[in-house]
Order: C-alpha cells, then structure tokens, then sequence
C-alpha cells in the first residue's frame, strides 16, 4: 500500500486550490493580462507561496490547460471503451469533442495559447504531461482507425496515423475558431450554430467510411 504524508496531501490540496484560482482568471483574460499577483490574490496565498509549486506564469498556465485535457482525454477514454464498430466508434470520439466544448467552451482558447505564449522548460511536470496527453489521443484515434479497418467498418485504404492526426487536428482547429467567433452565427439567422457544428462533424466522419 502506498503511503502519501500529510505534507504531500497538504501540497496537492493547495496545489489544486492555486490552479482552480489560475484556471478562473485565466479563462476571464486570457495569459497577457492576468499576473501572478492577482492569481495570488484569487487563490489567497502570497505570491511566494506560489512561486514554491510553479516556476513562472507559463508553467501555471499549462497546469490549466493540463487540467482541461485531462477531462477531455478521459471522455475519449470512455467512448473508446464501447462495444460499437470501429466506424462508430470513431464517430462518437468526433462527437465527445463536441459535448466538451458545449460543456467546456474557454477550455478551447486557452488550448490554443499554449503554442503562443512562448517557451517554457521543456522538463516541466506540466509541459510533458499535456504532450503525453496530446500523444495519447493521437494514439487512441489510431488504436480505433485500426479496429475499424479490422471490422470493414473503416476504408481499408485509409492511413491510420495520418488520419488520427487529421481529424484530430481538424476538431481541435474547428472548436478553437468556434470558441472564437461562435457568436457571428448570430449575424445570419440562415445558419443554425448547432446544425452546422453536427453537419461538419458527420462530414468529417464520413471520411473514414467505406466506399459504397
């Protein structure tokens, strides 16, 4: 049995508090205008405090992000787990995207900062964790592209990295521009946000769908 002391529950207690302080902020202004004072301020502990569990803003920045992906990845994870075809399968994974960002709108823009905020240490517990998570659902979507290739639900002819790469980048772009610009549909009352957002996402779909 493993044995965690009350000072490292303590740390990831106030380490929890801090990135829920960062997370609200951050979602409010977006990385340039918020600093580590007012985070401090948020979640009630001095600055220095938080300077003992993140080196710098970026590094809290990709715990935020890391805590949004990690939600996410856990959704794909349990659609992964059904007992549908791969086809299937893979369909519902576009549309678990798509139930996230109903659920989880301001997670997609901060997403998107992480390539624009600059460099930070690559040695960061936080950096390498959101890789590994960008890596595990690249890896996911190739495990599923497989199976359906196995059961004839997916074209043979498909190349599966390249496709899981493709349609992941696709949804993740799709949801950064929407969580952008979402309220210029307001502008044409001919297109429906939601009809349009299932019929790009059926389309992307079909793509892995066998020629008939």
């Amino acid at each position: 049995m493993s044995y965690t002391s009350r000072r490292e529950r303590e740390r990831k207690i106030h380490e929890a508090e801090i990135i829920a302080a960062a997370e609200k902020i951050f979602y409010q202004k977006g990385f340039n205008e918020v600093s580590m004072d007012e985070i401090a301020e948020i979640a009630e502990f001095t600055k220095k405090t938080l300077y003992q569990y993140f080196s710098n803003k970026k590094e809290l920045y990709f715990a935020v992000a890391c805590k949004g992906y990690q939600t996410l990845f856990e959704r794909l994870q349990a659609v992964s787990q059904t007992e549908y075809n791969g086809f299937e399968t893979s369909r519902l994974l576009v549309f678990a995207y798509y139930h996230f960002y109903l659920e989880f709108p301001h997670t997609f823009r901060l997403l998107k900062s992480c390539s624009l905020i600059g460099p930070i240490d690559e040695m960061s517990f936080y950096y390498q964790h959101f890789e590994h998570l960008k890596t595990m659902m690249i890896q996911l979507f190739i495990a599923i592209i497989e199976k359906g290739k196995n059961d004839t639900s997916i074209r043979q002819d498909v190349d599966s990295r390249m496709a899981a790469y493709s349609i992941v980048y696709f949804i993740v772009g799709f949801f950064y521009r929407l969580s952008e610009v979402g309220q210029a549909f307001k502008n044409d009352p001919t297109l429906n946000q939601e009809e349009f957002i299932c019929f790009a996402l059926e389309l992307l779909s079909n793509t892995l769908a066998p020629n008939k």
